[in-house]
């Protein structure tokens, strides 16, 4: 086989790979569980924000290069203002969207303590909620994570573990 020619199909195949990852979105969130108290702390979303005044996780997407966890440690301290000790990093589900171009894992941020976050302009609020007692109206993703996918289940075994 002409060398060339496999050049041309390995340079269509990387061309084609990298349109494909130009659509891929992916995304990484935490919900906190603190050891103290086995309650969990859930963002209510701005109103200025893509599902907004809604309850979810705190992340969001994946820059270049980053994984899960770097983006996680991003996140919060955008979020936040700071990165809580973590006593662990449970995941407990990865979401994929129909058409596969969206991907967001989520994950339990276990803590020893409730804390108080300093809220950009990303959150109108917080809340520390018992494990399945989730406020309303939920994030269309965090619904899905927590009462489809069996988050809330996860959740209770990790606090279990944990405590």
């Amino acid at each position: 086989m002409d060398w060339l020619t496999v050049d041309q199909q390995l340079a269509g195949y990387i061309q084609c790979w990298l349109l494909e990852a130009d659509t891929l979105t992916v995304a990484a969130g935490v919900v906190f569980l603190a050891k103290d108290t086995g309650r969990c702390m859930l963002q209510l979303r701005e109103g200025n924000k893509r599902f907004n005044h809604t309850w979810g996780f705190w992340g969001g997407m994946m820059e270049d290069g980053e994984t899960p966890y770097q983006c996680i440690q991003r996140e919060l301290v955008e979020e936040i203002g700071f990165v809580p000790e973590m006593q662990k990093l449970n995941p407990i589900d990865v979401y994929q969207s129909k058409d596969k171009n969206f991907y967001y894992y989520s994950f339990v941020y276990v803590v020893d303590t409730e804390f108080s976050p300093l809220l950009n302009g990303e959150s109108a609020g917080y809340a520390w909620v018992s494990v399945g007692v989730w406020p309303k109206p939920l994030h269309q993703g965090a619904h899905i994570t927590l009462n489809k996918n069996g988050g809330t289940d996860k959740i209770h075994t990790i606090l279990s573990i944990n405590t």
